[in-house]
């Protein structure tokens, strides 16, 4: 380990110096410093050697931020691994299977987690073994880019760009491990290679626990993996913490990532040492980037809506219709602002900003201006809605048109061009004249749900004359209001044309007048009045009357309330009674006749 610390060049290659008592000595220096409290601003538990929370608030392997596990093969003929001789700087390697060299530390799984908190990026780190040799050295490297597959064999080039990371996990068997860092180099002095190789190579390594940028642990008693539900042996566990912030992998107001992470395990201390098992590289999102993403939603209509922004992001001004967004998905934290602004013509037209609303980061939001404070890891998301009010137009039908006095006519409308969900009032009133302010009669008013309008109520119209009806539309929170046009339903309310029908009809009498009888002649003379249907009046008579007689005369009926309506011949017959002096004497059927008739 004193290699790591201490080192000597000969002849293009770095050797170990120091004995197993400076081994001893080394880490029982980082023992002391790894067994203090968390990494300031870190409430990951890293230097526990466990993989549960010991401290209530804290984090651990439990509940890691952003966790990713990585899972080798089973062990043995099956398992794979570089092939023999395979170093950290060779990007071109061999994966092999068979037989596993016996002083290899045959890894079972990994673990990699990352948050950013309290200004820093903090990175975790976690290996698993089935072996239990004492020291161990494990390396994890993270790219920035995807790796080729590893999990089939054969010749692999490894994707590897220049600020691409590894950290080394050196661990003597006792005490705490010791953690370094190296950055793969592709140009410059070969000098900056830690191992002496030409480039591209791995450059000099940062001893991270020593600067206080790191801590780390191995466990020192069985414990429990609650993720891959494993008991762990002593010394077959082993985690750390990195403040990428402090280590300068993430400077701040940088924008860097890291998107693959796998672990591999040396043969030995020494850094040019043949590197043997591996587990294959899974994604990561290691970043002290973060994003903005400007989203845009209209209602009731669409527009072109320009924005304008501050602190450097590129394009500083877009625009946006319904639907559209605008992503800047690399931006080193610091602040920005988004602004919309309207046109007058939008204004104009009646566009107004409903919403702006904003998830993510810290963000103070001022009318159409988000002002955004941007860690790392925010992803700030802010969606803008437009609102304008439909321009609904409303015809109307009446239910008959013309009609004729004392005729009853209700009223339908109909929106046009509104929301779906239309809602509001509908006012229906008639009124005497072409431009609707006189006269005016209620006809109700309706509710309008989802944009259907229910008819008016119907009106009497009892006198004739022209009529004008009118729909007025109240609007709602989605639409302007709207008004029939006056004259268009003009009601005619013609007046009652009657037809003509006439019948005679009249009150009959009838006189008799009697002559050659007896200066005082009595008895009586009986009227009767036969219908039409009786022409030779031997049937029921339709009026009778009898008079007394008092000598020669004209004697008359006095019929007041009998009328003759029936068409045809009607006819009287009249019989003197005679008396002691006197005879009797009748007038023929028929001789007094009169004729009703209507056609």
């Amino acid at each position: 380990m004193a290699a790591f610390d201490s080192r000597h060049r000969r002849g293009g290659r770095w050797w170990l110096i120091g004995t197993t008592v400076a081994f001893a000595a080394v880490f029982a220096v980082f023992f002391v410093a790894a067994s203090g409290a968390n990494l300031t601003g870190s409430t990951f538990e890293a230097n526990d050697g466990n993989l549960v929370v010991t401290t209530p608030g804290n984090t651990d392997w439990e509940n890691a931020p952003s966790r990713v596990r990585g899972d080798d093969l089973a062990s043995g003929t099956n398992d794979n691994s570089f092939g023999q001789g395979t170093k950290e700087d060779d990007a071109n390697v061999t994966v092999v299977t068979g037989s596993i060299p016996p002083q290899k530390s045959d890894l079972t799984r990994f673990y990699v987690a990352s948050e950013f908190a309290s200004g820093s990026n903090f990175l975790y780190l976690a290996w698993e073994r089935s072996n239990v040799l004492g020291s161990a050295n494990m390396d994890f490297e993270l790219n920035q880019k995807a790796q080729p597959n590893l999990t089939t064999t054969g010749p692999k080039t490894l994707v590897r760009t220049a600020g691409d990371i590894l950290i080394t996990f050196d661990f003597g068997g006792s005490g705490a491990p010791v953690l370094g860092l190296l950055k793969w180099v592709t140009s410059g002095a070969t000098s900056q290679c830690f191992s002496g190789n030409s480039l591209p190579c791995w450059g000099n390594r940062v001893n991270l626990s020593a600067a206080g940028f790191a801590e780390g642990a191995v466990n020192s008693v069985t414990v429990n993996d609650p993720i891959a539900n494993a008991s762990l042996p002593a010394g077959t566990f082993g985690e750390a913490a990195v403040n990428l912030t402090a280590a300068g992998v993430f400077p701040a107001g940088t924008c860097e990532a890291l998107g693959s992470a796998f672990l591999k395990s040396r043969s030995s201390a020494s850094f040019p040492a043949e590197v043997k098992d591996f587990i294959a590289p899974q994604p990561v999102n290691i970043s002290n980037c973060g994003s903005i993403t400007i989203r845009k939603v209209t209602e009731n209509g669409d527009s072109s809506f320009g924005y304008t922004t501050t602190g450097g992001l590129d394009p500083s001004t877009f625009s946006l219709s319904n639907g559209g967004t605008r992503s800047y998905p690399s931006l080193p934290a610091g602040s920005y602002s988004v602004t919309e602004n309207l046109t007058a013509a939008q204004v104009t037209a009646g566009w107004t900003l409903k919403s702006l609303t904003c998830t993510g980061g810290t963000t103070s939001i001022s009318g159409p201006t988000a002002s955004i404070t941007l860690a790392p890891d925010d992803a700030v998301d802010c969606t803008y809605t437009n609102h304008i009010n439909a321009k609904p137009t409303i015809a109307t039908t009446l239910s008959a048109n013309p009609v004729d006095v004392g005729s009853t006519v209700h009223d339908s409308a109909t929106l046009t061009s509104a929301t779906s969900n239309a809602g509001g009032t509908v006012t229906y009133t008639v009124y005497t004249n072409d431009t609707c302010t006189n006269g005016a009669r209620d006809a109700g008013t309706v509710n309008v749900t989802n944009g259907v309008v229910p008819d008016s109520n119907g009106l009497l119209f009892d006198t004739a004359g022209d009529f004008y009806w009118q729909a007025v539309y109240s609007g709602d929170t989605n639409n302007n209001g709207a008004t029939s046009a006056c004259t268009s339903e003009h009601l005619v309310v013609n007046k009652l044309q009657p037809s003509v029908s006439t019948a005679q009809n009249l009150i009959p009498n009838d006189d008799f007048t009697l002559s050659g009888a007896t200066s005082n002649a009595g008895g009586t003379i009986t009227f009767n009045l036969y219908a039409p249907s009786d022409a030779t009046c031997s049937g029921t008579p339709a009026l009778t009357q009898t008079v007394n007689v008092s000598g020669n005369g004209t004697y008359s009926t006095t019929n007041t309330t009998f009328i003759a309506s029936t068409e045809g011949t009607w006819r009287w017959e009249s019989t003197y009674s005679g008396d002691g002096n006197n005879q009797s004497a009748t007038s023929s059927c028929g001789t007094e006749r009169f004729t009703i008739a209507n056609s």
